[in-house]
């Protein structure tokens, strides 16, 4: 029978589900007695004065998971509540929206039609910034999570000369997702601006779009403004070539991290160059040495508590759920079971690799088996749903203490396409061993078992250069997950290469336990 203590907080946490929206709460909402109960047991964290977040107890000093999945909800809700319709974010948040930045901002800048300025400090070093500016409201917004935000001919219209210098990557992103370029040229015509019509003549004309250059120029020209194509970027040649429009904004931004990060990688390498594995059998047999190893560490890295004891009783076919309740009762052994079956399929690919098959279609091919193959004991045991075996995931996910925030389910496909083509186009096993690790988890195709499958990829791609199978060690999960941040937060893939490099230096052959 339920105490007294936990019929009140079960009645309290209903009482504040029902007025929370997606777990942001506004206190005023709240009843006393509510409030300070669930304050008490940790069930409400506060975000700023006056507002709420639903929350589960016992979280880590620091914890900024819960926060920065509910920071966009945040945002929606708390602007609509003091502004209504008056407000739309600045042209910075907009572009950074529209563009597919793919990482939580430190501030979000809010033009409002009343309310003076205010910065609003929020949890972990984020804010908002929000200044009056009726006159500079649009007219027309659209919506993009839950916010009103300038449409992107506007914000590419209001965006100062120096973004296509410091940021031209998302620069191009923008220009390649316009859908019609007379909707830039009535911005620009509505500004009546000479040098920003010049400004965006030039910038097509760079990206070797002449037709909507001369549309821009000609449209300007004709309403009396004297301008001539400027080019506003400073590099020498653009990313993304022969295409009038980016299939999505994710997509690009996954080809444009394919080219923009290879060089580095080659620089860390530079000494390692690939080989040919003169003999497959071999290196197969030295693969299937390393199994329990690779099993402790990939696992243990993702929070399952497997020993050693454990993955040598399933590998042996000794593990009987059925007739054993203390095995039942261990999730964390269905988690090695599943791995045990994903590595007999992922060394079938690299057998494949090594009698020729191109390690990218190899891997396009069979990535979705290993991913079933991680959680199909698990929807046998009735523990998960089966439609998770169906293919990519058809919701948002938010990775642990990470600012990255994976791309939005209806852009998984096109990113995982964009990934595929970009490993094709790759000469390189090294870049491809690395990038695809890295670009895989960027894109967290599924709920669970992105990072088992993204160390299998970059296993597979070390085998078709001959390097030597690579196991990340779960007593370097700091720097690791550290490095993968580096990585997506600043655009750093140096210290993660590097951090691989040190792994691969590990022979595991010769390790007789876990180091």
């Amino acid at each position: 029978m339920a105490t007294k203590l936990q019929t009140r907080l079960a009645d309290a946490l209903e009482r504040v589900r029902a007025q929370a929206a997606k777990a942001v709460v506004k206190a005023a909402t709240l009843k006393r007695a509510d409030k300070e109960l669930l304050l008490k047991l940790g069930y409400l964290q506060e975000i700023c004065k006056g507002w709420y977040l639903l929350t589960r107890p016992g979280q880590k000093p620091g914890e900024s998971t819960a926060w920065y999945a509910s920071f966009w909800v945040f945002l929606s809700v708390y602007l609509d509540d003091r502004f209504g319709q008056d407000y739309c974010l600045s042209a910075v948040s907009s572009m950074d929206l529209h563009v597919g930045q793919c990482l939580i901002p430190q501030q979000v800048t809010v033009i409002a039609a009343r309310g003076g300025a205010m910065v609003l400090k929020l949890p972990h070093g984020t804010s908002i910034l929000v200044y009056q500016d009726r006159k500079n409201l649009p007219a027309t917004v659209e919506m993009m999570n839950g916010l009103r935000v300038m449409p992107l001919p506007l914000a590419l219209a209001r965006m100062p000369a120096s973004f296509f210098q410091n940021s031209a990557t998302d620069a191009e992103i923008a220009l390649r997702s316009v859908k019609s370029v007379s909707d830039l040229i009535r911005v620009v015509l509505e500004l009546e601006s000479p040098v920003l019509a010049g400004r965006l003549s030039g910038a097509y004309a760079f990206l070797g779009d002449r037709q909507k250059s001369r549309e821009i120029l000609n449209a300007a020209q004709a309403a009396g403004l004297l301008c001539e194509p400027a080019n506003p970027f400073e590099k020498p040649a653009p990313i993304f070539r022969g295409r009038a429009r980016l299939v999505s904004p994710y997509a690009g931004r996954i080809e444009s991290l394919f080219q923009t990060s290879r060089e580095a990688v080659l620089k860390v390498f530079a000494d390692l160059p690939p080989r040919r594995v003169a003999n497959p059998a071999s290196y197969l047999k030295q693969v299937e040495v390393v199994y329990e190893h690779d099993a402790y560490n990939s696992l243990s890295i993702e929070g399952y508590r497997v020993t050693p004891e454990l993955i040598a009783q399933i590998r042996q076919g000794s593990w009987h759920p059925e007739n054993n309740l203390q095995d039942q009762q261990q999730v964390a052994a269905m988690a090695a079971k599943g791995y045990l079956e994903a590595f007999r399929l992922v060394k079938e690919s690299v057998r494949q690799v090594l009698q020729g098959k191109p390690a990218s279609g190899v891997a396009a091919h069979d990535y979705q088996l290993w991913y079933r193959a991680f959680f199909s004991e698990s929807v046998r045991a009735g523990l998960m749903e089966a439609y998770h075996l169906a293919g990519h995931r058809d919701g948002n996910v938010f990775i642990r203490m990470s600012r990255h925030v994976p791309p939005p389910p209806t852009a998984v496909d096109d990113a995982m396409k964009a990934f595929f083509d970009g490993l094709q186009a790759e000469q390189e096993p090294i870049v491809r061993a690395v990038l695809g690790h890295w670009l895989f988890g960027f894109i967290h195709p599924y709920r669970d078992g992105n990072g088992r499958v993204a160390r299998f990829l970059m296993n597979l791609m070390l085998a078709s250069g001959g390097y030597r199978w690579t196991i990340v060690r779960n007593r370097r999960r700091k720097e690791y997950l550290n490095a993968l941040e580096a990585a997506s937060t600043e655009l750093r893939i140096e210290p993660f290469a590097r951090f691989i490099r040190e792994e691969m230096q590990v022979d595991w052959t010769q390790q007789p336990a876990e180091i």
